[in-house]
């Protein structure tokens, strides 16, 4: 392929503040006209989160959806359906897949680009007021971070400060600014903490899992720093967690009922933020990893058995999975989308029916209430914290479930079995859901090593660099000036 991504601006005539994430464009237009008042700037924020399923085409897909939550998973050894490759780590630059979301991720960053371009350039007269002109901008700001932020978790060195950051872009792309280097890695979080900031400075709160919120951006900042871990970040952190927590929406909390939970899907009061699809989408298709390929990753239905494993899992979280109270909320039957109606034991929890029910909730939870419960736990013992401390934001999560009724943990004597709690309890509540167990694993360490090894023993010793992915060739064949992560065939 010998381009990158060009310019495209979605145009959306709506109906109501929900139509606009799947329906096809009705029109492509330039930048130049494509706002010129109010309405304008709703529709190419609404463009902007069509992006999330559309990349840079016109129908729907899984570009932000459930493969990369599966890809992740399999990274860490919970999940088979991300498929061997990711499992091994043993992708390269012309991986298929990982060339798909380093293009479609740009194309979300430039949908982003061109909201905060065309908005800022609106005159202030246009909008309903001041306030509501900065707020657009933040929202694009938050989506144009969000995708940063993983570009950098899965592409670049996020760990490490060195010179492997990300590829950062702040206009549209063209033919003409293709050629770039790449951001060091503490520039490259230097510019998403910016535009955090001013998320968190202009956004509104949180009122639904469809739209982007100040406590969305604040969680995302949050977990930047956990991920990152240089000097200071545990305790930046949990201040600004602790923060966030103290005055969260009454509308922000978590559902008793865990699998009323799953069956709101977007509309679940739980969900922070989560990828929204609309009706008549064919949504099962649209979330291809969460219906066929998750779902034939498990047991096949024979007539008179029960599944003899848990085929969707590697061995040493399935013997979690299969003890957890959770088990029979997250796990059940679900058709193939092919005609012959086959019907597999699978994660529900995103596969949900399947062919049953082809237009139903499937969608990718980007962020859950209990996750912010797990940092907690996580930071507080990161920074000194006593073990009863630490634990308790963990049998806080376990105390507000009454379906499925989760025991309290007991406090462990050791902080090496407290951290191994923590750490099952991100695996346990956040499986193939976005992609946390990975990065968890990577945190957290079992017998001096990285969790993730626990889990795939069978892997044999893997470099620190292939723990992002590689640059794809589609970008350093035509980009002569971005340098490659070293590691890789290119």
């Amino acid at each position: 392929m010998k381009r990158i991504i060009y310019i495209l601006i979605f145009g959306f005539i709506l109906s109501s503040c929900d139509d606009f994430l799947t329906e096809e464009p009705v029109h492509k237009q330039t930048l130049e006209n494509a706002v010129v008042d109010y309405d304008g700037a709703q529709n190419i924020i609404n463009g902007m989160y069509a992006s999330l399923t559309l990349g840079s085409g016109t129908s729907g897909s899984d570009f932000f959806g459930g493969s990369l939550a599966c890809a992740l998973s399999s990274q860490a050894g919970v999940s088979r359906a991300g498929g061997t490759t990711f499992y091994s780590m043993s992708y390269t630059s012309t991986t298929n897949g990982i060339a798909t979301y380093w293009q479609q991720w740009y194309a979300c960053v430039n949908a982003a680009n061109a909201a905060i371009i065309s908005i800022s350039a609106l005159a202030d007269n246009k909008f309903p007021d001041t306030k509501e002109k900065s707020r657009m901008i933040a929202e694009a700001r938050c989506f144009r971070a969000w995708v940063n932020a993983h570009l950098l978790w899965c592409f670049g060195h996020f760990q490490t400060d060195d010179e492997y950051g990300i590829l950062y872009r702040e206009e549209l792309s063209d033919m003409i600014n293709v050629h770039r280097d790449r951001l060091s890695v503490k520039d490259s979080y230097q510019k998403i903490f910016d535009d955090l900031d001013a998320a968190i400075k202009d956004l509104g709160d949180y009122t639904t899992s469809k739209r982007l919120s100040r406590q969305l951006a604040q969680a995302l900042k949050v977990k930047l720093l956990l991920n990152r871990g240089w000097e200071g970040d545990y305790e930046n952190a949990l201040l600004l967690l602790n923060e966030t927590m103290a005055s969260l929406p009454a509308d922000f909390k978590m559902d008793p009922d865990m699998k009323n939970m799953y069956d709101e899907a977007w509309d679940s009061k739980e969900v922070l933020w989560a990828r929204y699809l609309e009706d008549g989408s064919g949504r099962a298709y649209s979330e291809f990893a969460y219906t066929q390929t998750i779902i034939q990753t498990g047991d096949l239905l024979v007539v008179g058995q029960e599944p003899s494993s848990l085929k969707s899992f590697y061995p040493e979280f399935n013997s979690w999975l299969e003890t957890d109270p959770r088990y029979d909320v997250t796990m059940g039957w679900a058709r193939r989308l092919n005609a012959t109606g086959q019907q597999y034991f699978c994660p529900t929890k995103v596969a949900r029916g399947g062919r049953a029910d082809m237009n139903d909730k499937f969608t990718t939870y980007y962020f859950r209430y209990p996750e912010l419960l797990l940092m907690q736990a996580e930071l507080r013992a990161r920074t000194g914290a006593t073990i009863a401390e630490a634990l308790a934001p963990i049998n806080t999560l376990r105390n507000n479930r009454t379906n499925p009724i989760l025991p309290q943990i007991p406090e462990p004597a050791t902080r090496d079995e407290l951290m191994d709690i923590i750490f099952k309890e991100y695996c346990l509540e956040l499986f193939v859901e976005n992609g946390s167990e990975w990065f968890a694993s990577l945190r957290f360490e079992k017998d001096g090593n990285p969790w993730f090894k626990t889990l795939k023993p069978d892997v044999s010793e893997v470099s620190t660099n292939k723990y992002c992915w590689p640059i794809p060739a589609v970008e350093t064949n035509v980009n002569n000036q971005i340098k490659p992560n070293p590691g890789f065939d290119n």
